[in-house]
């Protein structure tokens, strides 16, 4: 087969989006041809495909990998799955994959490299490791700080993600986001229960997804990257009215003081917003992507009668 393209975290929320944003590009035969997904174990995806799952390979198969065209790199255990293994566990489950990933970029010097991280890693920017106190994010700045000394010979991009909508969304009662739609798709009023002003910028994970794909097909300048990936950025009252508007919902409930420091996981969407024109990709709108997100989380009985007729 020709150089593949990796992907690694395949399983996850945004490894399964971008196994279906290709296809809907190139199609089923060429993401199977193309495409060597990697979870944390040999298995099938099944990523919503009229076409059926895929095969995954397992992060051991990288090992035998000499001759890839380019990687999207999205294994990583979540922050919610310190209290699960423990914070050591969790340390050293994480190391292992970067360790790994180091491993294959040195088989693969020259190619180009893309990943996502976090805002929570902006915390620590400028600040010594907090692995007690804040293991994810501190993890986070140490495989980031792997992109940056690959950064040479290569386009080395790290996306630095805050909030997210789209399909697949992973467990939604995590998210304001996902609890609000929940409410709004079973016809309840919203509620916002944070009495502080709460600010978040989102990304769609579709529309970064394709972004990503492109980018490997057509590099940016050799040397590392790292951008906010952020589209939309707004309150959860905004964003709470906006899914209420949507679902013909009453005003949702909330009682925010402004005296009180808002809670901001937030960043400029402009550089974001650039690589997307650059690449000729137009941004989702965000009624679209909510209404995607909601169709993704529950089955078509409980969603909007009226928007379910209309599309």
């Amino acid at each position: 087969m020709a150089a593949p393209w990796i992907l690694t975290g395949a399983s996850g929320w945004f490894g399964r989006t971008a196994l279906w944003e290709y296809e809907a590009l190139h199609g089923p035969e060429a993401l199977r041809s193309d495409v060597v997904a990697c979870a944390s174990s040999a298995k099938l995806i099944d990523f919503g495909s009229p076409h059926g799952p895929i095969q995954a390979v397992s992060l051991d198969a990288l090992d035998a990998i000499h001759n890839a065209a380019g990687l999207i790199h999205l294994a990583f255990l979540t922050r919610e799955r310190v209290a699960e293994l423990g914070p050591e566990r969790y340390i050293d489950a994480n190391r292992a994959i970067t360790a790994r990933i180091a491993a294959f970029l040195q088989h693969n010097p020259a190619i180009p490299i893309i990943t996502t991280s976090s805002g929570a890693a902006a915390v620590l920017d400028g600040l010594e490791p907090d692995l007690d106190g804040n293991p994810y994010a501190s993890l986070k700045q140490e495989e980031e700080a792997l992109w940056r000394q690959s950064g040479g010979n290569r386009m080395a991009a790290v996306f630095r993600v805050y909030a997210a909508s789209g399909r697949f969304i992973k467990d939604p009662s995590l998210f304001a986001l996902g609890d609000f739609l929940s409410r709004a798709t079973a016809g309840q009023r919203i509620e916002v229960r944070s009495p502080r002003p709460v600010i978040r910028s989102y990304v769609h994970v579709g529309t970064m997804m394709r972004l990503f794909w492109a980018m490997l097909r057509e590099p940016l300048t050799p040397g590392f990257l790292q951008v906010d990936a952020c589209m939309e950025t707004l309150s959860l009252v905004e964003l709470a009215r906006i899914i209420s508007r949507l679902w013909d919902l009453p005003e949702p409930l909330f009682n925010i003081d402004p005296q009180l420091e808002p809670d901001r996981y937030a960043a400029d969407s402009g550089s974001f917003l650039e690589l997307l024109s650059r690449y000729g990709i137009a941004p989702l709108d965000l009624s679209e992507q909510l209404w995607e997100t909601a169709r993704s989380m529950w089955p078509m009985e409980q969603r909007d009668p009226a928007r379910s007729e209309s599309h």
